[in-house]
């Protein structure tokens, strides 16, 4: 999709970072948005230039922290350079990190796959700020490949950038106009859905990716519809619609979702130039967890240990109620072990952060209610269903003839939606042939070990095939039909799997957030206001226009952070 010579970097600098974003803008023809991508998807600003590193040390400021998913870690790391006191409860007993879930197969971690995010776009500063300090190390991203396969309607073609395959095989199964069968697959979707972008001026798309109280009536036009509404109202026949969720299915599953949604992310050029995270996502959160228990961490540049405020980490703790007591303006915290809901524990702090979803915020009662738009917005936000399922194969069959596929996806219209392969060659296995596996507690044979990650499906597929109940034989069949292997080939090949549905994960009860029509002039603002006198702050990808990436999550935890510390400053220091 993009030019031809350049070599897209691993480990990139902002510097790399930057010029991949205006390659991107310049392949669409906008460069003219180039400065405000920068400066809306840049860092917020840094804490300790609101207020003194160590303001708060000492004075028995206390802030509380719902959920040690990565909104909530970074908010702390922010927090604790103020000298804040700060506790973290964490529902889950043995995993940080939130929707950032990297399943390990084996006692070395090279054999993994992503439960959660997986996938970094080079634009995401706000991601980016804590990759860089941190030092993780980071890889290229294969995101299209011409040797993965498109299975729709029990035909198979390779995925060529040109589309030749499923014009001449898939096209006839659909009932296509003469004007339709002329243009590719991706030009159609283009030709649904690319042409408002342009309409709009480069000051109002600003209003794409930012939280207001009141967004200009174009924006608020466009918001309204649903993404099914604007194809329809660009020309697209329904066969051309029904052919595009087919195989494009992530588009499909969106059908009926706010066009904001696919706006925001063709402004913010998000599908171009993406990365993973070298060994696992986890280490993102891991690195944060080690920051914040560590006594002399080295991330805090500049900033004395001594000016450092303490963190308290308490996993396995379900928080089922909060108040504003009247009296001190404080917040408490009623909690119980996550297995023990008898007794139940109460801690009072001076502010709370709320990093968890407002699927999971629902159960939680409060004393008194939130505003009325906050309420709404927390009964009423979208949650985007999701399931996973990762096979641990004894041999890396979709790197032999004749697929030879390393990275990338195949797409289907079968229940499992896409398949996705490693981005990397098969890994050195010396010393390596005989393991055990962690879920059959027997030894395995892996002569060509890899780890697939064979199902990745959305909304209702993600519910239907997690509530059938030989799930994982129809798994291996639908794979089998995708990449055409004689039945039952997958038998003697798949050793272990995980899976997951978010939609029944305890403390997430879905995915990502994901507007509805009219929900972002609805429910923006008030997702992301303050509560309890500002003394309630929200963070995490819901609360943000960045929905379903880390750049939501670690953008409004630096926001809320940032407010906690202007609203300290006002009201605390004389």
């Amino acid at each position: 999709m993009y030019r031809i010579n350049y070599i897209q970097p691993n480990n990139p600098t902002y510097e790399e970072r930057k010029n991949m974003v205006r390659i991107a803008l310049e392949e669409v023809g906008r460069l003219e948005d180039f400065d405000n991508l920068l400066e809306l998807l840049a860092p917020p600003k840094e804490i300790t230039n609101i207020a003194s590193p160590g303001i708060a040390k000492g004075k028995g400021i206390k802030v509380g922290i719902i959920g040690a998913g990565v909104a909530g870690l970074s908010a702390a790391f922010e927090l604790r350079k103020l000298g804040f006191d700060i506790t973290i409860f964490e529902q889950q007993k043995q995993r940080i990190g939130g929707r950032i879930y990297t399943h390990y197969f084996d006692k070395e971690r090279d054999l993994y796959g992503e439960l959660g995010a997986m996938r970094i776009p080079a634009i995401h500063e706000a991601a980016w700020h804590y990759i860089d300090l941190f030092k993780l190390p980071t890889s290229k991203f294969v995101e299209n490949n011409p040797n993965t396969y498109i299975y729709i309607r029990n035909t198979r073609v390779r995925n060529d950038p040109q589309g030749i395959g499923v014009s001449r095989e898939i096209y006839p199964q659909f009932n296509l106009t003469a004007a339709e069968k002329e243009l590719s697959w991706r030009q159609l979707i283009g030709l649904g859905l690319e042409k408002e972008l342009y309409k709009i001026d480069p000051e109002t798309r600003r209003e794409l990716v930012e939280i207001k109280k009141e967004y200009s009536p174009q924006i608020n036009a466009l918001g309204d519809l649903s993404i099914r509404r604007v194809m329809e109202l660009n020309g697209l026949s329904q066969g051309a619609m029904e052919l595009i969720a087919s195989i494009s299915s992530f588009l499909g599953y969106f059908y009926y979702n706010s066009y904001m949604e696919n706006l925001q992310e063709q402004y913010t050029v998000d599908y171009a130039f993406r990365y993973y995270i070298n060994g696992g996502f986890a280490n993102l959160p891991n690195a944060f967890y080690s920051s914040l228990i560590s006594g002399n961490p080295k991330e805090y540049i500049n900033i004395p240990q001594s000016d450092l405020g303490t963190v308290t980490f308490k996993m396995g703790r379900s928080v089922n109620e909060m108040h504003l007591n009247s009296d001190n303006n404080k917040v408490s915290i009623n909690y119980s072990y996550e297995d023990r809901p008898e007794p139940v524990y109460s801690e009072e702090f001076d502010y709370v952060v709320c990093a968890i979803p407002f699927s999971s915020l629902r159960n939680i009662d409060l004393y008194p209610m939130f505003s009325t738009d906050k309420m709404q917005a927390i009964r009423a936000l979208n949650y985007t269903q999701s399931q996973k399922t990762l096979f641990l194969c004894n041999d890396r069959f979709w790197e032999r003839e004749p697929s030879k596929i390393v990275g990338g996806s195949s797409i289907t219209d079968l229940v499992i939606s896409t398949i996705w392969y490693p981005n990397n060659l098969t890994i050195n296995n010396t010393n390596r042939r005989k393991k055990e596996s962690k879920k059959h507690k027997r030894q395995i044979t892996l002569d060509n070990p890899g780890v697939l990650l064979a199902s990745y499906n959305l909304n209702q597929d993600a519910i239907r095939l997690g509530n059938n109940q030989p799930y994982i034989d129809r798994v291996k069949r639908q794979v089998e039909n995708v990449h055409g292997l004689p039945l039952d080939y997958l038998n003697s090949i798949v050793e272990d799997y995980k899976l997951i549905q978010w939609d029944q994960e305890d403390g997430f009860f879905g995915a990502f957030c994901y507007y509805l029509p009219q929900q972002q002039r609805l429910f923006a603002y008030s997702s992301a206001k303050s509560e309890y006198n500002e003394r309630v702050y929200f963070a995490g990808e819901h609360v943000s226009t960045a929905h379903g990436w880390l750049q939501g999550s670690f953008n409004s935890a630096m926001k809320a952070a940032n407010d906690i510390a202007v609203h300290y400053k006002n009201n605390f220091i004389n």
